[in-house]
């Protein structure tokens, strides 16, 4: 027992990683379940009185991808700043606050028992708050040393910010039955949290890992596309609150823009390892995603499509090329995609491919199965794959 302790708190990813790759498998298999009830009649888990489709966007957006996002960022904050690694003290109660959130939530969404769910957003966020205090003292620590602004490690923390306010709506919602703050809650989660730390995070990983290892490549990444992300990810988030389809509309437009112009400017004019190009394709969903979003707002029927393609196309694929890279390189690995990266990341953009044909024509229940089954059947050998590296040592002998 006290070996696998200190192999889980070598490095402040493990924990967390842990947590969400085995919360991840759980749940996606949690809703294939439930939509296989739902439109095909096979057996029905145990439901408590919240219906489960209200629950599966704010379990992704604050729980699941933020296990991931903590041990990311957690690990990166410091060495961002060229500041020490964060020890044991300061990231263990974050990550032992995710693990028991998410356990409980889990065990209550298949338990169907709501107080479960109730505790797991409770301790979640309780492990979030204490990881945003954690992360600011590494700003302040910056700060302090007198060394120019971390503008991707500020932007990050802007995020888990808003990020827990939704957390706290959302848990608040779960309690007192609120289904208006349970809205509220997702459009930040999505909007505020999820959507700008991908872009802060793609802003700052993908350029340099590419002049790394691309011959010529052309470095671009300017402080101010981050402000201008920002400004308009603001803007949808009041024209989605306050229902004004015109200024979410105009928003989606030039956040389509932005990230199309990235998309462009990143893209590799010559050969690029897979790693590399998984991002780059991966992030290729945030302009699909914002331009079926602005067609939305501006009345074309395009149902949860341009959710989907951000919730699930550009988040999703991200999340498994960051992953992978930390996943290999931490562990004393090649920083390369494994046949089980390749299968995840390409089941998931069928999986969002399929569920955005399902929002297109209704939300066919037989396609919203499908696009379920390939995303949990595809992503399960990658997160066992990677939930036994994290419970072992370094391959080379390294600590962390």
């Amino acid at each position: 027992m006290s070996q696998l302790k200190s192999v889980l708190f070598a490095a402040p990813h493990r924990l967390a990683f842990l947590s969400g790759s085995l919360g991840l498998a759980v749940i996606a298999l949690w809703w294939a379940a439930r939509l296989g009830a739902m439109h095909l009649g096979w057996p029905e888990p145990d439901a408590g009185n919240v219906p489960a489709a209200l629950l599966h966007a704010p379990v992704l957006l604050l729980q699941v991808y933020p296990a991931f996002i903590f041990g990311f960022l957690l690990t990166v904050f410091p060495r961002w700043m060229g500041q020490q690694d964060l020890g044991p003290g300061q990231f263990g109660p974050v990550s032992v606050g995710i693990a028991a959130g998410l356990t409980s939530t889990v065990a209550g969404l298949w338990t169907g028992w709501n107080a479960l769910i109730q505790i797991g957003f409770l301790t979640f966020t309780a492990a979030w708050t204490f990881g945003v205090i954690v992360l600011a003292s590494v700003l302040q620590e910056n700060r302090r040393m007198g060394k120019p602004p971390c503008w991707h490690a500020i932007s990050a923390l802007t995020a888990l910010s808003v990020g827990l306010t939704s957390a706290v709506l959302v848990s608040a919602s779960l309690i007192g039955d609120d289904l208006r703050l349970l809205r509220w809650g997702n459009v930040l989660g999505l909007n505020g949290f999820i959507l700008p730390v991908f872009l802060t995070v793609a802003h700052r990983m993908v350029p340099f890992f590419a002049g790394s290892v691309v011959s010529g490549y052309q470095l671009w990444r300017p402080d101010w596309l981050l402000a201008a992300l920002w400004a308009l990810l603001l803007l949808r988030i009041v024209g989605e609150l306050a229902l004004l389809p015109l200024l979410s509309g105009l928003a989606a437009i030039g956040l389509a823009t932005c990230t199309g112009l990235m998309t462009w400017k990143w893209w590799p004019r010559g050969l690029a390892p897979g790693l590399l190009q998984v991002l780059i394709w991966g992030f290729a969903w945030a302009p699909i995603g914002f331009s079926l979003a602005s067609l939305t707002a501006f009345g074309l029927p395009l149902g949860l499509a341009p959710t989907h393609a951000l919730a699930l196309g550009f988040a999703a694929s991200m999340l498994v090329g960051m992953v992978t890279r930390v996943t290999q390189g931490h562990s004393g690995r090649p920083l390369a995609m494994v046949p089980l990266a390749w299968l995840a990341f390409v089941t998931v953009q069928l999986a969002a491919a399929v569920r955005i044909v399902a929002a297109l024509r209704a939300e066919q229940g037989l396609l919203l199965v499908i696009a379920a089954l390939l995303f949990a059947a595809g992503l399960l050998p990658w997160l066992v794959r990677n939930a036994l590296i994290y419970l072992r040592p370094r391959r080379d002998g390294r600590s962390g």
